[in-house]
């Protein structure tokens, strides 16, 4: 990220801090198909397939929006961002916008299609530990597609990290995917499963689909324990100690959010986060989908979807690692802001 970006963002935060009225989409995620060539045992997009709702017009239409409206950062997902044919166009074109561009993937059309990704700041490459987990996580051949995708990220120099979801079958292996990190001179970044309470909600699965993958309070205390340790040795860790912490203080093994308030951080979702879904509808954060109307970003406009924007209903803080990490940089949590800082 460039500096002026980095300083406007943190003016525009500082002004948020000191008016509670204010409201500024610093960062979105956008969805940008539900389509998938992946089968994680830990999703639902597979179920989800449709055919795509966005055109390259009207995505490049939205983002100039978003752009006009304050967004600063865009952090492209799906399904699978890359099964889009025009998804070295938007990346570029945001880009264009003076946005910092992230994409997270799963590595299957990297090399073949890397130069579409040289717009991109920040790639989050899916990674779930050695070729055993990874491939029983992920899919057969899943392992090997990462590391092809990481490799061709390097060879371009492009910035990337690993994204690994910690589950019952790969959490005693975070030595390991931190190592392969430093061994690529990349950071690991690691997050917990997520999922809905309710059967019915959207692409993250019902608690009870996947129960056997979530970790036990024990297995997810030695888990943080050990993330925090490695991050305080200055291991290639990515996430902020403040995430760590939370999660680690987490109370309820059975949801990931709660309408208790964080002592870490404050909630931003609606104010200065969103999330636009592949359908085109806009929602304060992830754990919205299936939880509430969404507003329709083509019916409306971005601006106007913006302001018609409402925050999740009894939800004041959370685990979601997306969702964590920017609550605490906008709360200005002085070591979360420190490790941004440290990571640009």
């Amino acid at each position: 990220m460039k500096l002026g970006n980095a300083i406007k963002i943190g003016g525009e935060v500082l002004l948020m801090n000191l008016f509670s009225s204010r409201r500024v989409p610093l960062s979105v995620h956008v969805g940008l198909t539900n389509r998938c060539d992946g089968r994680c045992r830990y999703c639902r997009f597979d179920r989800l397939a449709s055919p795509d709702y966005w055109t390259t017009e009207s995505l490049m239409k939205v983002l100039e929006e978003m752009r006009s409206t304050g967004t600063r950062r865009v952090q492209f997902t799906g399904g699978e961002p890359m099964l889009r044919k025009d998804v070295g166009v938007v990346l570029g074109f945001a880009k264009s916008l003076g946005m910092f561009v992230g994409i997270s993937t799963n590595g299957y059309q990297v090399p073949s299609r890397i130069d579409e990704l040289a717009a991109a700041d920040i790639v989050q490459v899916s990674y779930d530990g050695p070729r055993e987990q990874h491939d029983y996580l992920r899919g057969e051949g899943s392992h090997e597609t990462a590391l092809a995708a990481l490799d061709a990220l390097r060879e371009k120099r492009i910035p990337a990290w690993t994204n690994t979801v910690l589950t019952t079958i790969n959490f005693r292996f975070i030595d390991e995917i931190v190592e392969h990190a430093r061994s690529r001179k990349i950071q690991a970044n690691f997050v917990l499963l997520d999922y809905f309470d309710q059967p019915e909600a959207h692409f993250h699965p019902a608690y009870g689909e996947i129960r056997e993958l979530l970790l036990t309070g024990e297995q997810r205390t030695a888990a943080l324990r050990r993330l925090i340790e490695l991050k305080r040795s200055a291991a290639p860790v990515g996430g902020s100690l403040p995430y760590f912490e939370n999660a680690l203080s987490w109370g309820r093994a059975d949801a990931v959010t709660s309408s208790e308030p964080s002592p870490l951080y404050s909630c931003w979702a609606g104010r200065a986060t969103a999330h636009l879904e592949a359908d085109g509808k806009l929602y304060s954060c992830g754990m919205g989908v299936g939880r509430m109307k969404g507003v329709d970003v083509i019916e409306y406009g971005f601006a106007e979807a913006w302001k018609r924007l409402k925050p999740l209903p009894d939800c004041r803080s959370c685990t979601m690692a997306c969702g964590v990490e920017a609550n605490l940089l906008f709360s200005l949590n002085r070591r979360a802001v420190w490790n941004w800082l440290r990571q640009i």
